[in-house]
This record gives structure tokens, C-alpha cells and sequence, in this order.
């Protein structure tokens, strides 16, 4: 559906950067921003599922959603360091 069409487009995105010719630090820079605008987009949905999940009563699968969600939470975080890194040591 929509959601697939989204994910294809930011892929896309992605693939079309890597092909730009940049500095090596400024693709670095840039495929982490990329890495991110996918791991935000999952986590919009899953959390949107998480959201249903509960309404509808399907404590189960809302607990099963949560803990993905909480695994693309985490893989944001490790692109933040990645990035917060990298700044600091070219801040040195």
C-alpha cells in the first residue's frame, strides 16, 4: 500500500545519495541521516499500530508491537551516538 510506496521512496532517496560524489564525511553524515529518516518512519508506524493494537483490545499484540517498536527506539539511539560521535571528534 501507501506505507510500502513511502519505504520505496525513502530507499530510494538513500540509494540516490550514495551515488552523489561528496566528501567521505559528508556522506557519512548523510547516509546516518538517511539511516534515520527510515528508522523514524518505522517507528511512526509502529507506534501508530501500538495505538490500534490497545483500542481494539489486543493487549497481546500491542505488548509484541511495543517491544519492536522499543527495538527501532533503540537502533535510533545508536545513529544518534553515531552521529553525536562524529561530530565530537571533528570537534577535536
Amino acid at each position: 500500500g501507501e506505507e510500502c510506496k513511502a519505504m520505496k521512496g525513502l530507499i530510494k532517496e538513500a540509494e540516490e545519495f550514495i551515488k552523489e560524489d561528496a566528501e567521505k564525511d559528508v556522506k557519512d553524515a548523510g547516509l546516518v541521516a538517511e539511516a534515520q529518516r527510515v528508522e523514524h518512519y518505522e517507528i511512526s508506524g509502529y507506534g501508530t499500530a501500538v495505538r490500534y493494537a490497545k483500542e481494539l483490545g489486543h493487549d497481546d499484540i500491542a505488548k509484541k508491537l511495543k517491544k519492536t517498536l522499543d527495538q527501532e527506539y533503540g537502533a535510533d539511539e545508536k545513529l544518534n551516538k553515531l552521529a553525536e560521535g562524529r561530530l565530537n571528534k571533528e570537534a577535536k
